[in-house]
């Protein structure tokens, strides 16, 4: 570790991208520049980069092209990306091959990579960043996935942080509603805890990247604050979490910041078709789930689609100083552009975000603007 305890590092965080643009680096034209500002950079990875492997049908839902061609992974590189994490609910769609082969194309390209590997001890490795004298750990984990999909000793995979779902009848009128019950999966979480411990003994500071949640809702589970308040216990100090295609609320606990889901970075735009449950594929979303995020809108409510952002975390020794969301909304290629400061999209957002985090017990629900961004949090002098 460094000994400078003056040194500040700034981290830019997005949530997932799945590539596919052409050019491949076109993914990222429009925020290249605030990207660069940082002096990390990591990105939540929705692709397999490989040319082997057997699709699983479970993962019906993104269909065929979650598998590219390994080169395809090179848009990662344009920027560059510092660190990136492979936990995800599609690290599996073409089996334990395509993991393998999509580790190694990053390791080639000398991009590092957190969450999956070709054994669970791989998964479960830490990044180690050194910028300015400051020592930063990055580790990753996946809830939501496939029995098949998480590694073993001698399958390729990814990290899990699995969680049980329990359903309450809460209220006495026969059909009512049941209350949803998640709890973390004990296992799991006693050895996430103990790779923060770890992390953070060979590291100033340690970054958590999960994927988990719900699509399209609004609110994390009760298994993920539980999640996210062990690991920041542990030693973390900061969240950064991606699945749901929308952002979600944002807590500060105990001096660390837990971002729910920063929402799509950079998605390609792919064709229609109905979106399974799985792993049956009898039913679509829209006819098992009744949420209605708004009168006579079903589970598959996109609204919030094409919103996303880059939060950046000035972190130093004592954790993190300031968090600050710069706000982006995809265009009809899948590419981010940023939202300019007093626009109405950038006013919607930050009222949404506002109006998210007040079903968090630390949610952030008053949000100001500082320089062309939401300001999130700034540690008191």
């Amino acid at each position: 570790m460094g000994s400078n305890d003056d040194a500040v590092v700034t981290l830019a965080a997005g949530g997932d991208v799945k590539t596919g643009h052409d050019p491949l680096e076109s993914a990222f034209t429009h925020i290249l520049e605030p990207l660069r500002s940082a002096h990390i950079r990591f990105a939540q990875v929705e692709r397999l980069y490989s040319d082997r492997g057997t699709f699983q049908f479970q993962s019906l839902a993104e269909k065929l092209e979650v598998r590219q061609p390994p080169q395809n992974a090179a848009a990662f590189k344009a920027v560059p990306f510092d660190v990136l994490s492979l936990a995800s609910n599609h690290v599996g769609d073409w089996g334990p091959e395509a993991i393998e082969d999509t580790v190694d194309v990053f390791r080639d390209l000398g991009l590092p990579t957190i969450g999956a590997g070709h054994t669970i001890t791989q998964a479960r490795e830490p990044v180690f960043l050194e910028r300015n004298g400051l020592r930063v750990a990055f580790l990753g984990y996946c809830s939501v996935l496939l029995p098949q999909y998480w590694a073993t000793d001698t399958r390729a995979g990814c990290a899990p942080m699995r969680a049980h779902t329990f359903y309450e009848p809460y209220e006495y009128q026969p059909g009512s509603p049941a209350r949803v019950i998640t709890v973390p999966h004990a296992g799991d979480l006693e050895c996430l805890v103990d790779d923060v411990r770890k992390a953070r003994r060979a590291a100033d500071q340690v970054v958590v990247s999960l994927h988990w949640g719900l699509h399209y809702v609004a609110y994390p589970t009760k298994y993920q604050t539980v999640v996210a308040h062990a690991a920041i216990d542990a030693g973390a100090c900061a969240i950064v979490g991606h699945h749901p295609h929308q952002p979600q609320g944002v807590e500060v606990y105990r001096g660390g910041i837990i971002f729910y889901s920063l929402g799509n970075l950079a998605v390609h735009p792919r064709g229609g078709g109905y979106a399974y449950c799985q792993p049956g594929g009898e039913y679509t979303h829209n006819e098992v789930f009744s949420v209605e995020p708004e009168p006579g809108v079903a589970f598959g409510y996109k609204r919030h689609w094409n919103e996303g952002g880059l939060a950046f975390l000035d972190i130093d020794r004592t954790g993190v100083r300031r968090a600050t969301f710069l706000p982006t909304l995809m265009n009809a290629r899948g590419q981010p552009e940023v939202l300019a400061a007093g626009t109405e999209a950038f006013e919607k957002l930050r009222v949404y975000l506002e109006w998210c985090a007040r079903n968090i017990a630390g949610g952030i629900n008053q949000i100001s603007v500082e320089e062309g961004r939401y300001l999130l949090h700034r540690r008191s002098a």
